[in-house]
């Protein structure tokens, strides 16, 4: 229940959604003097909510994550939602959050984590995806041995991300001081970490700053419409993160 509802409540909150929703009220609301207030109203949103400026100022208060990272981890946790729900072993299709991956490779790379967990099946109600499983094979093709690949693939949610990746590494090596350093994409670290916190699992986030700034004028001048999308996004770890302090998740 706890998971559909989810998903009602990243649709409700998608700026889109609320933009379309005004400019059709503007459209068809039975009185003539309330349309131009609509229409206004869902104009300013629309020019807010596709400012890349504005967006980029808000998601830099919500990644601003302060941490002291080792220069050596056990293991690097690496968090699902990188591929479409239409991939399979032989086709993988790559989400944005494919950084991810990237990521996970350059650290095992350069020796930083011993080894890989992978958690996650999908973050589909209908779908049977087993995103770990598909990924695993795909960092085996591409050198990395069997021995050093663990996966979960139950996990549907960040929660059981932390719950059962900790029951996984705690039963299977039992030890209770296995380091651990999270991989996530930057919008996802805070409710993370703040899951893996409460496992038995010494958790770190991976934190990946730029070292350069880039400011075009265009963000200032031009709407974006991608940015709507990464709104949507935003706002969903925001009130995912309200819910599982209130759920007694973090």
């Amino acid at each position: 229940m706890f998971f559909f509802l989810s998903k009602v409540i990243s649709f409700i909150i998608d700026p889109f959604f609320w933009i379309i929703f005004l400019f059709l009220t503007a459209v068809f609301h039975r009185k003539i003097y309330k349309r131009k207030k609509y229409f206004k109203t869902g104009l300013l949103l629309l020019i807010l909510f596709s400012n890349s400026l504005v967006y980029n100022f808000v998601n830099d208060l919500w990644c601003n994550l302060h941490y002291k990272s080792k220069n050596h981890y056990d293991f690097g946790i690496l968090l699902g939602g990188m591929i479409s729900l239409t991939s399979t072993e032989n086709n993988i299709n790559f989400s944005s959050n494919n950084d991810r991956i990237l990521n996970t490779l350059d650290l095992f790379s350069k020796k930083k984590i011993d080894k890989i967990l992978i958690t996650g099946a999908s973050g589909s109600l209908t779908s049977k995806l087993k995103e770990s499983e598909i990924l695993k094979k795909y960092f085996i093709k591409l050198g990395i041995p069997d021995s050093c690949i663990f996966t979960e693939n139950k996990s549907k949610n960040t929660y059981e991300n932390a719950h059962f990746s900790d029951k996984l590494l705690t039963d299977s090596l039992h030890r209770n001081d296995i380091s651990c350093l999270l991989i996530t994409s930057d919008y996802h670290m805070r409710r993370s970490i703040a899951c893996f916190n409460k496992t038995n699992l010494k958790c770190h986030p991976f934190i990946k700053k730029n070292e350069i700034k880039h400011f075009d004028l265009e963000w200032i001048m031009l709407p974006q419409s991608n940015v709507l999308f990464r709104w949507k996004i935003l706002f969903h770890e925001m009130v995912g993160h309200l819910t599982y302090i209130a759920m007694g998740y973090i």
